[in-house]
């Protein structure tokens, strides 16, 4: 139990450093949203022009000199939800989406025999009331030799490979999907829930980035070959993409590390707006994207763009990963359109990733009900399995 009291001291006696955080991101989201307001009218040559070789953070796509403005307004507006949904049905009628979201049981160490599982779980939305709706899931289990390792003379149960392998499964299923729906018209849209660079990867151990790597490299590749859309949707990026360029397009910015894209463009965007696309040139991950092997390897490091929503009146702007083709074929604005009405059906985020996460959710009373199926199973097939004292009392506890 949380000692109220005392976690209310522990706050007033770092008040200082509370409201010196805060004066300092209000003061650098100033200096930074004033830089951004200043690329508006310039040409992608006139700002990329300036900034140094190699990363830079972000970079304008062949979308900039279209707008040379960074906030596009929406320009629809709604005098209430219901027809804010009307709206949705109309522009999401008969487009197919789809979406695919996974959940895992980690094996627990206070069992004698190691099992972990993976479900996935995905939705396929026709939008046509005369093509019924998919839902479904694939469950996998890992036996001992999956999840059992031994590492510096100690053996241990690897959470990290559930992990690999519920990713891998989820990605499995998106490019099945999208190869399965090559040709389509009109176009499908794809979500995966998740960016599409694995920044997220740059320390882990080099095999198990590389694996990361690969995985967001074959939703590329699927993408880019079937010409289905795909779209990498963050809530709540921590990017800093476009605050990157804007400190090397303009050398007097001080380094400002706690302002992130969506945090500066949260302030100049209303409901349904969006930024034109960039090119993501972020250090790190992005410079391994290869498809193949050897000197035949096609470089993918510059093949994600991105670009911001606004799905939310009250949060900040949502970051979507697109494959460069949708943005250099002219499909960013028709796929934004598509965001947009998933997130009128769904309140404020994708429908199709909502449901998909319903479907695919483990509870923690489904991870209970899993423990009692294995010992069912194990005792029908006469394996000797021990669950600790520990792992009871803790069951019978919650």
């Amino acid at each position: 139990m949380l000692h109220a009291s005392r976690a209310a001291r522990a706050l007033e006696a770092n008040l200082d450093r509370f409201t010196g955080y805060d004066r300092t991101l209000s003061d650098d989201l100033a200096a930074y949203r004033d830089a951004l307001a200043r690329l508006e009218g310039r040409s992608a040559h006139e700002i990329s022009a300036p900034l140094p070789g190699g990363p830079t953070g972000a970079l304008p796509s062949p979308e900039w000199d279209t707008y040379c403005r960074p906030v596009l307004p929406f320009g629809v507006e709604f005098t209430n939800h219901e027809e804010a949904r009307e709206w949705a049905a109309r522009t999401l009628y008969d487009r197919i989406t789809f979406a695919a979201d996974g959940s895992q049981i980690q094996p627990l160490p206070d069992i004698s025999v190691p099992v972990a599982a993976v479900q996935v779980g995905w939705f396929e939305n026709p939008h046509n009331p005369d093509v019924p709706y998919i839902k479904d899931v694939h469950v996998e289990v890992l036996p001992p030799d999956e999840v059992f390792v031994v590492r510096n003379g100690v053996s241990v149960f690897s959470d990290q490979r559930v992990s690999l392998r519920r990713f891998e499964l989820e990605v499995d299923r998106l490019c099945e999907w999208m190869q399965e729906h090559s040709g389509v018209r009109p176009l499908p849209v794809a979500f995966f829930d998740g960016s599409l660079v694995v920044s997220f990867a740059e320390n882990l151990e080099p095999q198990t980035r590389e694996f990361y790597i690969q995985q967001a490299v074959r939703l590329l590749s699927t993408s880019e070959r079937t010409r289905v859309p795909l779209v990498g949707y963050v809530d709540s990026s921590r990017a800093r993409d476009l605050t990157t360029m804007l400190a090397h397009a303009y050398p007097e910015l001080e380094p400002a590390e706690l302002v992130t894209d969506a945090g500066l463009l949260r302030g100049s965007m209303n409901w349904g707006d969006r930024t034109p696309a960039w090119l993501c040139n972020r250090e790190g991950v992005l410079a391994d994207y290869k498809a193949g092997e050897g000197d035949g390897a096609a470089d993918l490091s510059d093949r994600v763009c991105f670009l911001y929503l606004k799905t939310s009146a009250s949060n900040v702007p949502a970051r979507l990963d697109l494959p460069r083709w949708v943005v250099e074929e002219g499909q960013a604005e028709d796929v934004a359109q598509i965001v947009r009405a998933e997130a009128v059906v769904g309140n404020g985020y994708p429908y199709a990733i909502e449901t998909a996460d319903a479907v695919a959710v483990i509870t923690s009373e489904d991870r209970r009900r899993f423990y009692g199926l294995f010992e069912q199973f194990a005792e029908r097939n006469g394996i000797r399995l021990r669950v600790a004292s520990k792992i009871q009392s803790k069951y019978r506890r919650r």
